[in-house]
């Protein structure tokens, strides 16, 4: 895992870099059963806050420094005993740098 993934090859050769910030909204679906015992686990995890869960649907954003660290976040929710599917549902960058520079 890189040290700091706003720091991009491109920043560097253009003099400089900007912070940014990635906000996901994900749908985790679970066995029905364990809904409430995933929620806890979910909402333990860094960068990860719960907004909705009814039925086999828990609705989550992940934030943090770049896509990378948001996959992966999304990789180990995917691979939760009790999870049937996470699936990525929208990506908001924040602090981006103007590409047209």
């Amino acid at each position: 895992m890189r040290e700091n993934p706003a720091i991009t090859r491109r920043s560097l050769l253009k003099g400089g870099f900007q912070a940014r910030h990635h906000i996901s909204s994900a749908v985790v679906v679970v066995l029905p059963a364990r809904r409430e015992e995933l929620s806890r686990r979910l909402a333990e995890m860094p960068g990860v806050e719960i907004h909705a869960g009814k039925g086999s649907r828990i609705v989550v954003t992940i934030e943090g420094p770049g896509s990378g660290m948001l996959g992966e976040t999304l990789t180990t929710i995917s691979m939760m005993d009790g999870v049937i599917a996470a699936n990525m549902v929208f990506e908001h960058i924040e602090g981006r740098e103007d590409e047209s520079k």
